[in-house]
Parts: C-alpha cells; structure tokens; sequence
C-alpha cells in the first residue's frame, strides 16, 4: 500500500508539474506578445529611444529567464539550475545597471556559476532523463530518445536489457543499470518479471 501511495504521489507531482510548465508557456506567450506591442513605441517620436529600449530589454530578458526556468521545471537537473541562475544574474546585471560595488558581485557570481559548472558536474550531472515504456521496440526508443541503441531486430528495451543484465550476471530488478556509449538505461519499474518502464539518461562526457 504504501508502495502504491508513493508511486501515486510521483505521478499526481509529474502532472502538476506539467500544468505548471504549461501555464507558464501561457504566461510567456501573453509577454512576447506584449513585448512586440512594446516594440512598435519605436515608431513614435514622443517616446525617449534609449528608455524604450530599456522596457524592450527588461522584458526580453525576463521572458529568457521564464524559459529557463520552463525547462527547469520539465526537467529538472543540476544543468537547468545552473542555467536559470546564469540567466538571472545576467538579467540584473544588464538590466538594472547596479553600482559598481554589486556589478563586481555580479561578475563574481557569474564566474563563480560557469566554474561550477565546467568543474564540478560529472557526465550524469550533465544528463538528461526520459522514461519510456519497456515495450517499446528499439526503433521507436531512438526516434522518440533522440539514441543510438544497437540491438536486434525485434528487439524490444525490455529485451534488450534483461539479455545484457544477465550476460553481465547481474540481477534484473528495479534500479538495475545497463551502460552503452554515452546513455544508461535504468529499469524504472516492473510487473512481476517483466520489466514495465525504463528511465533512458542520456549524458555528455
């Protein structure tokens, strides 16, 4: 039961995640329109350029940060963090032109973010998820993953992972891994035997 309630919670969090990136979707659409009405200001003469184009720069790179911070929340990673944060900073650093004192800040911070992120990230750091269905053949896996797996014919991920577990005399159970060049394959979840779904991580080197 408290299996059952654990996996419940997963997927009523994954749904509301989804509707929240899909609000936000709504949100960003509502704002570019906006900002395309903004820039039409340039064609008056009553409008100072310099302070329009402060409004037109404010808002682009608030719509930047609210894209990011989509992607953060579609899949969330270490990667994505790091890059809503980058953005941000940079969006006060251009935008709201701070003294020098909190310009140097923001420069330290800046440095301080990519040096975490050239350095501290391993390869699954770096990685992007994708949960699939363990019966989907391996044609469908490459098209929908964006992968390269290699397998036979008829293969289907399920197949393909229960022959390399057990030519590695490894159990096949939920969390067991199989790694190929550049991506793991987790198993996700099972009925019984059968493997059910499977967490495809892709990562760089």
């Amino acid at each position: 039961m408290r299996k059952y309630l654990q996996e419940f919670e997963k997927e009523v969090s994954d749904y509301l995640e989804m509707i929240l990136s899909f609000i936000l979707m709504l949100v960003m659409a509502f704002f570019a329109f906006a900002l395309l009405q903004d820039m039409t200001g340039f064609m008056s003469t009553s409008i100072d350029d310099l302070e329009l184009f402060d409004l037109v720069l404010a808002r682009a790179m608030a719509l930047a940060v609210g894209i990011e911070l989509i992607k953060m929340i579609s899949n969330p990673s270490s990667k994505t963090v790091i890059e809503v944060l980058l953005f941000a900073l940079t969006r006060q650093l251009i935008v709201d032109h701070p003294n020098m004192l909190n310009f140097l800040f923001g420069i330290i911070a800046v440095a301080v973010l990519f040096a975490i992120r050239r350095y501290l990230f391993v390869k699954m750091d770096n990685a992007t998820h994708m949960v699939v269905r363990g019966s989907y053949k391996l044609k469908m896996v490459n098209i929908l993953a964006r992968t390269h797996i290699q397998g036979e014919k008829e293969d289907t991920l399920a197949s393909l992972i229960m022959r390399q577990l057990k030519a590695d005399h490894k159990t096949v159970s939920v969390g067991s891994v199989v790694y190929l060049e550049n991506l793991a394959l987790r198993v996700d979840k099972m009925h019984g035997d059968v493997i059910s779904r499977v967490e495809i991580i892709k990562y760089d080197y």
